[in-house]
């Protein structure tokens, strides 16, 4: 940092008033360390002071890898320092990403409406002061009718959910392995928002919740990931949907059907590997979730193959089958294939028992002769179906 600061002074700090330099764009990645933040901030400060700055960001890190509570709380005070002792520097900033820093109760909307040319905030693993009276997580309130925030990410960080009260100009918004409770997201005004990235894990303590209900305040959204909307899928050819637990109901997949007319071939890959049985210890239990019905109605005219790895003989996957055999009224080819090999089962003790008797793949071709007549039994069609 000694060395760095020197750096920056050189750079911005005019060894004459007839050099003041003038930079359109300025990138800055510092550590949040004493003393070095006053010269940095004084030699933005003169930079940006002359209004020709088109672009400042900054990205901040901390000194310290995995930090306790109490020494994000000093991060935070010392950021807080920095924004207040030098607001000139702060008012031209159009990117600030920063990490393991906890914030006081009004300390982002004070970013926010000082920031007001910001267009990104990125937060990983940041929170602010727990609740002295309750003791529960404080929410991450955005109410900046004014700001020109056009992204913003939070990444693993310790909030109770997120309010979007006011953001008129967001247009992405990334949250990712959240930690916190559901739902992690309530919408307000947010009128351009349009790509939404939710990545998570569930966790055992959190409760489920109703995606339509999440974002029923999001008419302009045109990509959710990883939700499929009609938007997005409804001219697709080729959908692949990898790793779907082995115990989940898959009659949710009419969904995508009915939001995919165009699709002609369907791939889907089931994990039925023992080695991934309970490797969050944090982890939700995956059960099945309650979906609304897709339309009974559905008839899907142009798909014409559907692709699954992971095929067992199992009552349910072969009632699942027949489901699509029946909505897909054009379907020509049905492939059924083994799992994928895996190392790790392979050198558990348990794994072949798993695998040979609760998932067991037909082997014998009289068993997969019966298979096929047991999937077209009743239909009128003659769909090849191919298993192995």
């Amino acid at each position: 940092m000694t060395a760095y600061t020197g750096a920056v002074r050189s750079l911005l700090l005019p060894s004459s008033p007839a050099n003041d330099p003038t930079i359109k764009h300025l990138e800055l990645s510092f550590y949040l360390t004493e003393p070095y933040l006053q010269s940095i901030g004084r030699a933005v400060a003169n930079v940006t002071e002359s209004g020709k700055t088109n672009r400042l960001d900054f990205t901040i890190w901390t000194d310290v890898g995995h930090p306790e509570y109490e020494q994000c709380l000093l991060f935070g005070e010392r950021l807080m320092s920095f924004f207040q002792s030098y607001p000139v520097a702060f008012k031209w900033l159009t990117r600030l990403t920063l990490q393991n820093i906890t914030f006081g109760e009004t300390d982002v909307h004070n970013l926010l409406n000082t920031c007001y040319k910001l267009e990104l905030l990125s937060l990983s693993y940041c929170d602010a002061v727990i609740n002295p009276v309750t003791g529960e997580d404080a929410i991450l309130t955005i109410d900046a009718p004014h700001s020109a925030l056009l992204a913003l990410e939070v990444i693993t960080c310790g909030y109770a959910r997120v309010d979007l009260i006011q953001v008129p100009n967001l247009r992405m918004l990334l949250c990712a392995n959240w930690i916190g409770g559901n739902p992690p997201l309530v919408f307000g005004n947010v009128p351009q928002l349009d790509n939404v990235a939710h990545r998570l894990t569930a966790l055992h303590w959190q409760t489920p919740f109703t995606l339509s209900h999440c974002l029923a305040n999001t008419t302009s959204l045109s990509a959710f990931i990883p939700e499929f909307l009609q938007s997005i899928v409804g001219n697709l050819r080729e959908i692949y949907l990898y790793n779907i637990f082995y115990d989940c109901d898959l009659n949710w997949t009419m969904f995508v059907l009915e939001a995919a007319p165009s699709l002609t071939n369907f791939y889907l890959m089931l994990s039925r590997h023992p080695c991934e049985r309970g490797r969050r210890e944090d982890g939700a239990k995956r059960v099945n979730v309650s979906w609304d019905q897709a339309s009974p109605d559905l008839k899907h005219h142009r798909l014409s193959l559907l692709h699954i790895i992971g095929f067992a003989v199992d009552e349910k996957l072969v009632k699942y089958i027949r489901l699509v055999m029946e909505r897909a009224v054009g379907l020509k080819r049905i492939c059924l294939l083994d799992q994928k090999p895996c190392n790790k089962c392979d050198a558990m003790d348990d794994a072949q028992s798993l695998s040979r008797n609760r998932w067991r793949f037909p082997v014998e071709e009289e068993e997969k002769e019966a298979i096929r007549q047991q999937l077209v039994d009743g239909f009128s069609s003659s769909v090849e179906i191919s298993i192995g």
